[in-house]
């Protein structure tokens, strides 16, 4: 894979990743500001579609850029030595291990807020 395109992925990867946090967050705002206002109508349902929706393609989008990476950018060393290697990846798994935690709990609370 090309250089720019891993780059693009990369950069993808992190955004989406982003988004999908920013929009189980807006689920739990409008929840809570719901509960406070006492359901306040109609649009608070078109909202919560809408930002479930965003939720679960940003998600998906995630795990296909990431599946990406995994694929074309196996080496993303990003210049460390061969030395600080092994500590790069004892990072990496666990913040696979965090993140993945937080997208299944994210995601299965942003279901249950919504439905």
């Amino acid at each position: 894979m090309k250089p720019w395109l891993i780059l693009l992925n990369n950069f993808s990867h992190d955004l989406f990743t982003g988004l999908w946090f920013g929009s189980f967050v807006t689920l739990y705002v409008l929840k809570v500001k719901a509960a406070e206002l006492g359901a306040p109508g109609p649009w608070l349902a078109e909202l919560n579609s809408f930002f479930f929706t965003f939720c679960w393609v940003s998600l998906l989008l995630v795990c296909l850029t990431g599946l990406f990476r995994f694929l074309f950018d196996r080496r993303g060393d990003g210049g460390i030595s061969k030395d600080n290697w092994q500590v790069k990846k004892q990072m990496l798994i666990v913040k696979h291990a965090v993140l993945g935690t937080a997208f299944i709990g994210g995601s299965i609370m942003s279901y249950v807020w919504t439905h």
